[in-house]
């Protein structure tokens, strides 16, 4: 038998095959090089990324007026809701500072002089209960609220908390309004100035 002495090479794209009384068949398989379509398609997806980063980095006048005005929206909205906020507060705070100025200022009390109990209850409840310090204040226990002259200040008088050992200690009414607005407006605390709301309530008197 006669030996093969060199290959055969068959090429992939077309396939002869002998049938039984018929002539030889040729199978052929179109062949589309992929080069030009990857071409396109890398081309067409560059064109798309370079739009989208030119329309990021490029907004449009009318993008930039949507977006300042939506802005300028929130910022109205925001300074609406602190306005009713701040109304709120005053109008919880007014009442006790009003409370607290007429015992100390009132001539109803002197120095060294008791409470009743209807305005002792209201100043430990309403008042002393707000106190960032109040447990340091209290210490072994309140036998009474007095008015007194205050110990830094001549002219000042402020409030005593006597202790059930005979101890007093003054308070600061003040601290305790700041802790009241702490604790119920917690997210709007820092904003609100007290001096702000003495300066508006001595201005709404003159």
């Amino acid at each position: 038998m006669e030996s093969i002495s060199s290959p055969i090479y068959l090429n992939p794209l077309s396939l002869c095959f002998n049938l039984s009384n018929s002539p030889s068949s040729i199978l052929s398989f179109p062949y589309t090089s992929s080069s030009s379509s990857y071409k396109h398609i890398s081309s067409s997806s560059a064109t798309k990324t370079k739009t989208s980063i030119d329309s990021l980095r490029k907004p449009t006048k009318k993008h930039d007026a949507v977006l300042w005005k939506k802005v300028s929206e929130l910022e109205q909205d925001e300074e609406e809701e602190w306005k009713t906020i701040e109304e709120q507060i005053v109008e919880d705070i007014a009442p006790l500072t009003s409370f607290v100025r007429l015992i100390l200022h009132s001539g109803k009390y002197e120095n060294g002089e008791r409470l009743s109990s209807d305005h002792e209850h209201i100043i430990i409840q309403r008042i002393l209960a707000y106190h960032p310090e109040m447990d340091k204040k209290i210490g072994c226990g309140i036998n009474y609220i007095m008015v007194g002259q205050h110990p830094d200040f001549e002219r000042s008088r402020c409030l005593f908390v006597v202790r059930r050992n005979g101890d007093m200690v003054d308070f600061s009414y003040w601290k305790c309004i700041e802790g009241f607005i702490r604790k119920k407006y917690p997210s709007y605390a820092n904003n609100f100035s007290v001096e702000q709301f003495l300066h508006h309530r001595l201005k709404q008197r003159s």
